[in-house]
């Protein structure tokens, strides 16, 4: 008994197969674009130095060290830690002096020639434009990279979310198109045998 002849085709096999690959290759894309774009939006600044940074928004704002960086044209490599630095934020329309404190969660992030960690945070009042400093007070050190950022945890929890959602979808999918394949070409074999045994016993 053939079964290519059977519906549905057994090309519907390979289509399941296909959701579940493609499933996986958007997964794979979404977390490397959302990974990317919230590296890529964090703003870069050379330590120690002082540099002025605008704000697009209110609320809490992360500083990350990057041990391994490209920045202004130069490849930066540096130790895993880093002691001594202290930094300054200062609202540059009131002068007003934020209080910068220990990250409250510890986040890490790598992307090709970037990675980095949290290590501070501060407050902004207001979107504005902010004085950044920092030093080593007292005795020099090597130049480093810091990167500031806002939400770069929930974008990347967003993106995780997203990706997670459509590999399973695409999972759930595939089933669905696999056990109906099945089970009905499960069904068309039945049927047939039904026949060939009904027609067997006429003659």
């Amino acid at each position: 008994m053939k079964g290519n002849d059977v519906s549905p085709s057994l090309w519907f096999y390979a289509l399941a197969i296909f959701i579940v690959l493609s499933g996986f290759a958007g997964f794979a894309g979404l977390l490397y674009t959302g990974i990317s774009d919230s590296v890529s939006g964090l703003m870069q600044i050379k330590a120690p130095g002082n540099a002025e940074l605008n704000l697009s928004l209110s609320g809490e704002w992360t500083v990350f060290y990057e041990n391994n960086s490209y920045f202004d044209g130069k490849i930066y490599s540096t130790g895993e830690e880093i002691s001594g630095l202290e930094v300054r934020v200062r609202e540059k329309a009131t002068g007003l002096d934020l209080a910068v404190y220990p990250a409250n969660v510890s986040f890490s992030y790598s992307l090709g020639s970037r990675s980095g960690r949290s290590i501070l945070a501060f407050r902004a009042p207001r979107a504005g434009v902010y004085q950044f400093n920092s030093s080593y007070p007292g005795r020099g050190s090597p130049e480093i990279v810091l990167a500031v950022g806002k939400g770069m945890a929930e974008g990347l929890f967003s993106s995780i979310a997203l990706s997670m959602a459509l590999l399973f979808g695409s999972i759930l999918l595939a089933s669905i198109v696999a056990y109906y394949t099945f089970s009905r070409r499960k069904r068309a074999f039945l049927k047939r045998e039904e026949e060939e045994r009904l027609m067997g016993g006429d003659s």
